[in-house]
């Protein structure tokens, strides 16, 4: 049964050409100022944290889609990255709204890939716009947990989500380590799994230290680091199989 919808209000748009065409855009939204009685009979938008997802309803559907967020409610706003997909009703519509533009959504939370206050530390891996809930992983990180990102885009200039918040949290120490790829530049670095090979010594170290891997992105690309992790894992006698059991690796493909 799908929950009863919020009316949320878009704040701001940030929009990003994408290379090959592939537009997106960060949407930030408000909800309404809930009462006490509001929160005490569960009405209004429940409570969420980065990694849980948002379903939007686009006018004329009875079908939510759902995105992964940016943000925790503790940082007042709801924040979302979207591509547009050809001939998507969802993004399409998203993609239209203009600052003051509303509409209905709800939250349901995604325990398997949130993040709660880790000790150990955390290996974050995405693509593309799959970097939103890893930046609200980051945004959330107000102590300091060792959070190292490997975060693969085409061309920096176009499709770089979230550069500027990245670079000041990695200032700011919510950040310990950013590894970027760009695989439309010349010596851009490849894809992401380039960036976890080249690192391979070290993964392996955080590994078998307990580190946590929180992976988001296209299906390919998930594959793909799975794949270069099991490489580099082999001599360890691990794979990212004893690693989803253990319950410190995660996937949230689309």
């Amino acid at each position: 049964r799908r929950p009863a919808t919020t009316e949320l209000t878009l704040l701001s748009r940030q929009d990003f050409p994408g290379a090959d065409g592939q537009a997106a855009t960060i949407l930030r939204f408000a909800w309404p100022a809930q009462s006490w009685t509001d929160r005490l009979l569960g009405r209004g938008l429940r409570r969420f944290v980065a990694g849980d997802l948002i379903g939007v309803l686009p006018p004329d559907s009875a079908v939510p889609r759902f995105y992964s967020l940016a943000s925790g409610y503790q940082d007042g706003f709801v924040e979302i990255c979207v591509r547009k997909m050809q001939g998507g009703l969802c993004s399409g519509y998203l993609h239209g709204l203009q600052p003051g533009a509303r509409i209905q959504a709800f939250i349901r939370p995604n325990p398997a890939f949130v993040i709660d206050s880790p000790r150990a530390p955390v290996m974050l891996i995405g693509a593309g716009t799959g970097v939103a809930p890893l930046a609200g992983f980051i945004r959330d990180n107000t102590r300091g947990a060792p959070m190292h990102l490997y975060y693969g885009v085409r061309d920096p200039g176009l499709d770089y989500y979230f550069g500027p918040e990245i670079e000041r949290w990695l200032q700011e120490r919510r950040l310990a380590s950013l590894h970027t790829t760009f695989s439309r530049v010349p010596d851009g670095g490849g894809y992401v799994q380039d960036a976890l090979h080249r690192d391979a010594d070290r993964l392996r170290q955080l590994l078998s230290s307990g580190a946590m891997v929180r992976v988001c992105g296209s299906r390919p690309m998930a594959q793909g680091v799975a794949q270069t992790l099991d490489a580099i894992l082999a001599s360890l006698n691990l794979s990212v199989q004893q690693l989803k059991a253990r319950g410190r690796y995660a996937e949230d493909i689309f």
